[in-house]
């Protein structure tokens, strides 16, 4: 775990130096190489102003104005000193012509000058500066520069901390909003004045926020429906166990134990499709473990049920062709068709049809069962997905097949839709099954 500003601020801090430091060098550079070029064109234009001029104004002129900075010495044609600015020069004439570096004097600790020589047929103009002078010069000229190049990278990072600081405030802000909320504070976060890069975070967590929200509303629904729905079972258990216990016969008794055993059988099944439902609402990601051919599951299941709609001497009807595997889990699409034939089933009057067919149109494979009951009304339908809700409360179920069907078909990506047959009663359920869920044979 790192801070974001912190990082940012010695990144940033680190590339203010560099750039400092690679700015000195440049300045140090330049100051040393123009700096060095008009001293040396002082010296040249010096020593031709003296190589014509009079001795005696010279003297006066470097005697008076030592602001110059400059020492000077003539050398007649005889190798005669002529003219000397200071006792302290001490260069001999034997200097070569322009510009050159010698020892001011014999001693050890004589310093080193930078001469400019120039010579006609009369006499010689030595003009120089000392090195230390202009190692000086130079060194003042370059603080000059830099001095308020620094005061400007000082205020620069200066302001580059206040600018961080001010602009990493809304995540701050996110922070301290969040870190005030508990589990149950699900509300959408405010941030007015968040930046468009934060914004869209905030956007993103409240969509989080939202679905959590809902998910948690739902589950309490389902908690509460669930418990409702099981008082009924368990207070006919309470009381054929009461039957039970007060029967004065075999045959009473023997009587009451059947209807025991089918109430705790509706709660064994009620209870199981609970927990299916729970099972398929907690996955995050669909089960598609391999290909599935949906015409063979449609076949197995249709035998399986057959036995209770003959009971009824309602039968099955299927219209497949050349239907093609797709990726699913054959287990799920098995609850998934349990739950609409059982519905079907259900609901169709006695010695009737269920109509079952499987389509391709493209890549798309689309399921259609159609029954002759009652059918749904159009305002009803997108209800009738909901766990516990049944279309009529004297038709044996708990309301959570099709709410297990819908887990079943948006965990593989495909879509559940109710429609009117085209001819008569009933009700159509009509599954599509996405173009990336097919896959061929072989």
């Amino acid at each position: 775990m790192y801070s974001l500003e912190k990082r940012l601020k010695q990144r940033l801090l680190l590339a203010i130096a560099l750039v400092g430091l690679l700015l000195g060098a440049v300045v140090q550079v330049q100051v040393h190489r123009q700096q060095g070029e008009m001293l040396d064109y002082q010296l040249e234009q010096v020593a031709r102003a003296l190589i014509l001029s009079d001795l005696q104004g010279t003297q006066e002129t470097w005697d008076d104005d030592p602001a110059l900075h400059l020492d000077v010495q003539v050398w007649g044609a005889e190798g005669v000193r002529l003219y000397r600015s200071s006792d302290q020069i001490d260069v001999d004439l034997d200097t070569p012509p322009g510009l050159s570096l010698v020892r001011s004097g014999p001693q050890r600790d004589a310093v080193t000058v930078k001469v400019f020589t120039l010579s006609n047929a009369k006499r010689t103009v030595q003009v120089m500066h000392a090195k230390s002078l202009r190692d000086e010069l130079r060194l003042n000229a370059v603080l000059q520069v830099l001095l308020p190049v620094m005061l400007v990278m000082l205020i620069a990072a200066f302001l580059m901390n206040v600018t961080l600081k001010q602009g990493l405030s809304p995540i701050r802000e996110l922070d301290d909003e969040l870190s005030r909320r508990d589990s149950a504070s699900l509300a959408p976060v405010n941030l007015p004045h968040a930046p468009t890069e934060l914004a869209s975070v905030v956007t993103t967590l409240n969509g989080l926020l939202q679905q959590l929200d809902t998910s948690l509303q739902a589950h309490r629904r389902f908690i509460a429906n669930a418990a409702h729905e099981l008082r009924t079972p368990i207070t006919a258990l309470r009381l054929e166990v009461d039957n039970l216990m007060r029967g004065q016969d075999a045959a009473q008794m023997l009587q009451t134990g059947g209807r025991l055993k089918l109430v705790a059988q509706r709660a064994q099944h009620l209870l199981q499709q609970m927990l299916t439902l729970a099972r398929l609402e907690g996955r995050t990601r669909p089960k598609l473990g391999g290909k599935v051919n949906l015409q063979q599951l449609v076949q197995q299941a249709m035998v399986d049920l057959s036995v209770l709609g003959s009971q009824r001497g309602i039968e099955f009807e299927l219209a497949a062709s050349g239907v093609p595997e797709m990726l699913g889990d054959p287990d799920d699409l098995r609850l998934l068709l349990d739950n609409l034939l059982g519905n079907a089933l259900k609901f169709s009057p006695p010695n009737n049809v269920v109509e079952v067919s499987i389509e391709q149109q493209g890549p798309q494979v689309t399921l259609l069962v159609r029954d002759h009951g009652p059918g749904i009304a159009p305002e009803l339908r997108e209800r009738m997905l909901l766990p516990f809700v049944r279309v009529d409360t004297a038709v044996e179920g708990a309301g959570l097949g099709l709410a297990i069907a819908l887990e079943v078909v948006q965990n593989h990506g495909a879509s559940l839709s109710f429609e009117d047959p085209p001819d008569g009663s009933g009700l159509v359920v009509r599954v599509v099954f996405a173009a990336q869920m097919s896959a061929s044979k072989g």
